[in-house]
């Protein structure tokens, strides 16, 4: 089971893209988070698949640890 619904979901803040990431936040669902091309407070880099630029999905609260996803 995966501990995310939005991972496989995020959208790339250059060439707005649909991918997925590899790692996600415990709580990453849980804890209202956004998409932005600076870190913030606690974070997750992104690379893009389709134009290589990194990203962050930002939570401004702390989403626990970030784990392996299955898929």
């Amino acid at each position: 089971m995966n501990i995310s619904e939005f991972a496989d979901k995020l959208i790339c803040q250059y060439c707005y893209k649909t991918h997925g990431t590899k790692s996600w936040p415990v709580n990453g669902d849980m804890v209202p988070f956004y998409n932005q091309k600076e870190p913030g407070n606690y974070n997750l880099k992104v690379t893009c698949p389709y134009c290589k630029k990194e990203w962050y999905v930002v939570w401004d609260d702390n989403p626990g640890p970030i784990k392996p996803l299955g898929f």
